[in-house]
């Protein structure tokens, strides 16, 4: 007799949506449909179009098991890659890597972010409610290192870690804040300071880094309508929209 899929252990189904679904290196975020296209395949999305428990157990691992990689992306694509992918799916993200925050002013007096950058932390904030892990980009951070270090101004430094340690730890559920930064940095006090915050300080050799080739190019390939508020109204399953992709998706 044949099996049916979701008649097999739940152990057996996890590790095949495992090796479908999850990835060693994160998933670089990107907003613009023509870009990583081909690597959206490789996550095979098409198994999230099985029916709506597949996709319900499928999307859990895809996103709490996945890292996802928001350098480089503006508020503007956070708020439209968490938005296309729904509440409940962000709510499974578990680990972020992002640029780390840009200072707007870096004085005595005033110490602040930029609205970008503050938008991007709010957003996480607020949709990812089961966020563990933030790690920051090595580039990003040692542009903020070489930026600081160049004032030569310790009450600087120091307010402006206050600043960016307060905005990562209003998001509550955080665990660990990682800081990737190069082997050689221009000043010890800076990474004392950080470490003053309980971050960990994740030191990279002096090689370049290489992007991801793993990307969402398009959000949307991840929703496919299952993810709403309704709850589980099996009336509303399009069948015949869910093939449309399908075929899309093999092309």
């Amino acid at each position: 007799m044949p099996t049916n899929f979701l008649n097999l252990p739940s152990e057996i189904r996890n590790n095949i949506y495992e090796q479908l679904l999850v990835l060693q290196e994160p998933v670089v975020c990107l907003n613009s449909p023509w870009l990583g296209y081909s690597y959206i395949r490789a996550l095979t999305p098409g198994l999230l179009l099985a029916n709506k428990t597949v996709h319900h157990e499928a999307s859990s691992l895809l996103y709490s098991l996945n890292r996802f990689d928001f350098t480089n992306c503006t508020s503007k694509h956070v708020v439209s890659f968490l938005e296309q992918i729904g509440r409940n799916n962000a709510n499974y993200i578990r680990h972020i890597c992002v640029d780390f925050p840009e200072f707007h002013f870096l004085d005595l007096h005033d110490v602040t972010l930029t609205d970008d950058s503050v938008g991007i932390l709010a957003k996480f904030q607020s949709d990812c409610n089961k966020l563990g892990t933030l790690t920051t980009s090595l580039q990003s951070t040692n542009t903020m290192e070489l930026k600081l270090d160049a004032l030569d101004h310790p009450k600087i430094v120091a307010k402006a870690m206050a600043l960016v340690n307060a905005r990562f730890r209003a998001i509550s559920t955080l665990q660990e804040i990682i800081v990737e930064v190069c082997e050689d940095g221009p000043n010890d006090y800076i990474r004392r300071e950080m470490k003053g915050h309980g971050w960990t300080i994740r030191v990279i050799e002096d090689v370049e880094e290489s992007g991801s080739d793993r990307s969402f190019g398009n959000s949307e390939e991840f929703d496919h309508g299952y993810d709403n508020d309704s709850g589980n109204d099996e009336d509303k399953y399009d069948i015949d929209n869910d093939s449309d992709f399908w075929r899309r998706a093999a092309d």
